[in-house]
Order: structure tokens, then sequence, then C-alpha cells
């Protein structure tokens, strides 16, 4: 069942026009932004818009570092780009 799902969701994908994917990609983005705010509040229930926005920034920093880094995976190994 599930592989159907996702074969039925991929198909769907691929019928989509340039335009209908990226306004795709900026709503499950501002869902995932929504989804992580949630979290975050739910594990500090007593911190304000403002504190969560705060950890979702530093949260969001963290990601940016670590991909800066360019490490990839390749094969369960790491290693690195070999362009830096």
């Amino acid at each position: 069942m599930q592989h159907a799902v996702r074969q039925t969701k991929i198909e769907r994908a691929r019928r989509m026009t340039l335009d209908e994917r990226l306004a795709a990609g900026a709503q499950l983005y501002a869902q995932q932004c929504e989804l992580v705010a949630d979290l975050i509040a739910g594990l500090h229930p007593d911190w304000t818009t403002d504190q969560v926005r705060d950890e979702m920034k530093r949260r969001w920093k963290v990601v940016r570092e670590r991909d800066a880094k360019r490490l990839y995976r390749s094969g369960g190994v790491e290693m690195q780009d070999e362009r830096s």
C-alpha cells in the first residue's frame, strides 16, 4: 500500500510544471518551519515566541555550518569534497 501511495506521489510530481514544483517546495519549507517551531514550543512550553524563533535560527545556523564543511556520505563513508 505504501509503495502504491509513493508511486502515485511520484507520478503526480512528474506531471507538475516547474512553477508548480517551486510553489510546492516553498509550501513544504513553510510547513517544515511550522513543524519545527511546534516541536521546539512543545519541548519548551514556557518559552516565548521570540525564544522559539531564536532557537530555530540557532538550529539553522548549525545546519548551515555543517553543510559548509562540504562533507558528503558515499556508500556509508564520510569523505571530504575534493574541490576544497
